[in-house]
């Protein structure tokens, strides 16, 4: 079974509960309640219930899964609860249940085996990227489905292009080989760093099938549809979060 592929962009406005994304000077509990509203919107127009929106919190940074079931959205049915682990799964068997995360620059990755109905989701940042993130992801699916390399379909949602620069060789860079064709110095003397190249490579060195793999090529930098941090720091516009993510359909009833 096929996923739905969400990406909030800036059109239903900020998705955190962080209140300096907020006009005014809003209180935290305002702030979460600005929040439903804008997942409500969000749900609304695609097709599932805001509350039961779920995030990972990635405090472990092992590459460690949750498994959002229907038992545990039962317990926690305003989504948006405390999840340690670093990526989160939803199965079919869960419909109208979304996983993703809170974004700006950084892209979120979505891997699927549509045969076993079963969706991977993790945020990907940087430094997530260079400690292997993507293929723990893949590794997750294995693990919890018995998924193969060759049946898994990969979404790579929107981040920064290469305009995101470092005035130095970026420190989160520890892999030299992953970054070597992803990280350059251009004529104006930054270093430039490409997400997309890096993941890419990841995904190709695991021999994940290429014809499955969907990049959204927008830019969160300069594409004005998009919130950024790198650009929010200078533009109150771009400050924010979006939301990507995936969930499944309820099943359709056949009239006879």
């Amino acid at each position: 079974m096929v996923p739905k592929i969400i990406e909030s962009g800036k059109k239903f406005g900020n998705m955190n509960t962080n209140p300096k994304f907020y006009p005014g000077d809003v209180s935290k509990e305002e702030a979460r309640r600005l929040f439903l509203e804008n997942r409500m919107a969000f749900g609304r127009e695609f097709g599932f219930d805001g509350h039961y929106m779920f995030m990972a919190d990635q405090k472990k940074g092992d590459g460690s899964y949750f498994n959002v079931t229907s038992d545990y959205v039962l317990e926690h049915p305003n989504g948006w609860s405390d999840i340690e682990e670093d990526i989160l799964h939803v199965s079919a068997d869960c419909p109208g249940v979304v996983i993703g995360h809170a974004v700006a620059d950084c892209p979120v990755i979505i891997m699927s085996d549509y045969e076993k109905g079963i969706t991977g989701i993790a945020h990907c940042s940087a430094a997530l990227i260079d400690k292997g993130l993507p293929l723990m992801l893949a590794d997750s699916l294995l693990d919890a489905a018995y998924s193969s390399d060759d049946s898994l379909n990969v979404y790579v949602g929107a981040c920064a292009s290469d305009k995101w620069i470092y005035d130095i060789y970026p420190p989160f860079a520890k892999d030299e080989k992953l970054w070597k064709d992803a990280i350059w110095v251009d004529d104006d003397g930054f270093y430039h760093i490409d997400m997309r190249k890096a993941i890419a490579q990841q995904l190709k060195e695991r021999n994940i099938d290429f014809s499955k793999v969907r990049f959204n090529m927008d830019d969160t930098i300069s594409n004005p549809n998009y919130f950024s941090n790198s650009l929010g720091r200078l533009d109150e516009a771009k400050a924010g979060r979006h939301f990507t993510g995936a969930f499944y359909d309820k099943p359709k009833i056949k009239i006879k």
